[in-house]
């Protein structure tokens, strides 16, 4: 992080130093692309340690780079804030997504979820992280939200084979659980009754 931040203060300095005319927003172009490299970068690493099956590691690279880019977002960038469909919005979904997918890999249910949804928060049409908020959903016992997230990545891409199989699988789950026999149970423990005392 120090050698990306010197990097972004020397070639502020070069701008300067070369013609004293530029405008002020030409530093602050140099560093967005740069966060977004290094970011790229990041994600590029955690890919392959999660494909080595090094979970924490992976999600360890994710965060960095999505500290990075929310660091950059937090020092003012209008472009940022209000356009929510540039590559910085795409990359932040898409490292959500990495992370939710590293978090159910290592059976952390709740987080994986809640990176599902940023993922989503940041690109609503990518119909990826309406799959991974879905299998996450399911991992909670959420079956009606997950097959609503699955629906919605099946109205974004209706090819998607691995949509269709786990809207098959968690219309079976909700199926099953209907089916389950409550009557074993006792009373203030069955779900959807009030107990009255």
């Amino acid at each position: 992080k120090q050698w990306y931040q010197r990097r972004v203060a020397i070639t502020a300095g070069e701008n300067e130093s070369k013609c004293s005319r530029e405008p002020p927003f030409v530093s602050k172009t140099i560093a967005l692309e740069d966060t977004l490299t290094v970011a790229n970068r990041l994600k590029s690493e955690g890919n392959t340690l999660a494909e080595n099956s090094r979970f924490w590691e992976a999600l360890s690279k994710f965060k960095k780079a999505i500290e990075l880019l929310l660091e950059l977002k937090s020092n003012g960038s209008d472009d940022l804030e209000n356009n929510r469909t540039n590559q910085f919005c795409v990359l932040l979904s898409v490292l959500h997504e990495l992370c939710s997918q590293c978090y159910s890999e290592l059976g952390e249910v709740y987080p994986a979820v809640e990176s599902a949804e940023k993922a989503v928060s940041y690109n609503k049409s990518c119909y990826l992280a309406l799959q991974t908020l879905a299998r996450a959903q399911i991992n909670i016992g959420e079956l009606y939200l997950a097959k609503e997230s699955i629906q919605c990545s099946l109205h974004l891409d209706p090819s998607c084979s691995e949509s269709w199989t786990d809207l098959k699988h968690t219309l079976s789950l909700t199926k099953s659980l209907q089916s389950t026999s409550w009557s074993n149970l006792p009373v203030e423990t069955r779900p959807g009754i009030v107990c009255q005392r």
